[in-house]
């Protein structure tokens, strides 16, 4: 997955670049364009007051039946009777600014001339948020909890989780070359 051997570098005063093959520009829009098909507000049909929908705040006070989505959008209290009420307040918020960090990603992969991607502070920063929940949901489906880095990378040749594994870890590094770069700027 590593044909991109750079990753991320300081380009001037306020820009990063990174150049992605095809394959991998197709990998990355189609990862973050699953993320915002996940990431989809649950329809809220209890709600008819207009103030608390133009605010975000929901009827929705359970956690998400995904497990990808539950760890997108964990409960940010142990106690549940907190947590629902913080979920109510704070999670179409959240989701948003989710959607829209892999938005913004997908747009920057997406409008790429000749594979390369040019991202300011703020597409840096965006490009950050969607890649970490990519990682999380890819996180999720590999069991990253239960099985250490040596068992993925152990995984047998055959075994579908083993491109996935390869996906998480290229992203990883990825992420850590555009941190390397912002990091630049306060040198």
């Amino acid at each position: 997955m590593k044909e991109n051997e750079h990753g991320f570098f300081r380009h001037g005063d306020n820009a990063y670049l990174a150049n992605f093959s095809e394959a991998e520009r197709e990998v990355l829009t189609n990862l973050v364009e699953q993320i915002i098909e996940l990431l989809a507000e649950r329809v809220d049909h209890h709600n008819d007051d207009p103030l608390a929908a133009m605010v975000g705040i929901t009827m929705h006070d359970t956690p998400p039946d995904d497990e990808v989505l539950l760890r997108l959008l964990p409960n940010a209290y142990a106690d549940q009777v907190d947590a629902s009420e913080f979920r109510r307040y704070t999670e179409s918020t959240l989701r948003q600014k989710k959607q829209a960090h892999a938005m913004a990603m997908r747009m920057h992969l997406m409008s790429a001339v000749d594979g390369i991607v040019e991202v300011d502070h703020d597409g840096a920063n965006a490009w950050l948020g969607a890649m970490n929940d990519v990682r999380l949901a890819l996180g999720v489906r590999l069991k990253v909890e239960q099985n250490s880095h040596e068992d993925l990378e152990l995984l047998a040749p055959d075994d579908p989780m083993r491109g996935v594994y390869a996906v998480y870890s290229w992203l990883g590094w990825l992420q850590e070359s555009l941190i390397s770069a912002l990091m630049d700027d306060s040198e």
